[in-house]
């Protein structure tokens, strides 16, 4: 096993070639990383599945005999629980076998002859995604626990992404003018989850509180929303990553009302991102849907009167038309979905 707290970053080299193995194991080395080796695809999964966690980029050859590198991308795909970054070995003149490798599921590729100013890049490339790989996986777990420390549920966050994803799926087919694409429907849905990050700001006191609050505590708790905008923007700073700018218009934004009556900064109408907008929808449907400590879950008949009451005044009214021409989805999510029978 490897040792868990060694700094070095590890590699794993999949080459059935000696010499050529033994030179790229060599290179890789100066650069300062930990190298590991094998010398088939075979030996190579079992040392990946071995020390999947610790072991996050794997350099493989395509062709070797027995196993070969195509069946090793697919295996570590088939079994990742972190991303590994994957970067084919090959001939620069074997577009054929690139481009079914990349189609796999490779990320990148290193050309032989090796170059070491090339090997230097691309290594370096794949370590700036999976830090960023790594930063979502982490918020995302603050996200959760943010959750449950205030009586939401992780259903709650899974119920609230695949609505987000029918909405603004439906917003892309129906409002063209929008210029929403397929990447940001996906991205929509996957940052969803930290639009509540900012509770873990919240003493716990307020967040377990089972009655009303006072005029004092909702204006604490309605600070989560700076908070957590401020987290992600935080770390959007430091990354650079898109997602995490989104998240944190999701996370700052996603109590704003259309009619401008929302908090903590009163925008209205469009000024709302639309990410916020949909958030907005998804986060009140499903909890009005769904038991708290405080009261009891509404049925379907209710929420859908209070929905259509709120159209213009909360919800953007194009937001809640996407509902009306899906609502036998939600219902589906709702049902495959719920939560469990007492968690408080």
């Amino acid at each position: 096993m490897i040792d868990s707290l060694s700094i070095k970053p590890t590699i794993l080299v999949i080459e059935d070639e000696m010499t050529q193995r033994n030179l790229l194991k060599k290179k890789i080395e100066k650069l300062g990383y930990h190298v590991l080796t094998a010398e088939n695809g075979g030996d190579g999964i079992a040392t990946w599945s071995k020390d999947m966690m610790a072991i996050r980029i794997v350099i493989t050859d395509l062709l070797m005999p027995h196993t070969d590198g195509f069946q090793v991308i697919k295996e570590i795909r088939a079994q990742e629980k972190l991303r590994t970054y994957i970067m084919a070995l090959t001939t620069r003149d074997d577009k054929e076998a690139l481009i079914k490798a990349l189609s796999t599921g490779a990320d990148d590729f290193v050309a032989k002859p090796i170059v070491s100013e090339e090997l230097t890049l691309r290594l370096r490339g794949a370590r700036r995604l999976l830090r960023l790989q790594d930063h979502h996986c982490l918020v995302s777990g603050l996200a959760e626990l943010a959750a449950e420390r205030g009586g939401e549920s992780s259903a709650h966050l899974q119920r609230t992404k695949q609505y987000c994803a029918v909405l603004a799926a439906d917003l892309m087919k129906e409002r063209e003018d929008q210029e929403i694409t397929e990447q940001l429907v996906e991205d929509i849905a996957t940052m969803s989850v930290l639009h509540d990050i900012g509770k873990n700001g919240i003493p716990d006191a307020l967040l377990m509180k089972r009655g009303r609050y006072t005029p004092k505590e909702y204006e604490i708790v309605k600070e989560h929303t700076v908070i957590g905008g401020k987290i992600l923007m935080d770390l959007y700073q430091q990354t650079g990553s898109h997602y995490l700018l989104l998240g944190h218009e999701i996370a700052l934004s996603h109590h704003e009302k259309w009619d401008g009556s929302g908090y903590p900064h009163g925008l209205k109408g469009l000024a709302i991102p639309l990410a916020a907008r949909i958030m907005c929808f998804v986060d009140v449907f499903d909890n009005l849907l769904s038991r708290k400590p405080y009261k009891d879950a509404m049925p379907i008949s209710f929420v859908e009167k209070y929905v259509h009451e709120e159209m213009g005044v909360s919800f953007d009214p194009d937001i809640v038309a996407c509902y009306g021409r899906n609502k036998p989805r939600f219902l589906e999510i709702q049902r495959a979905l719920p939560e469990r029978e007492e968690r408080w």
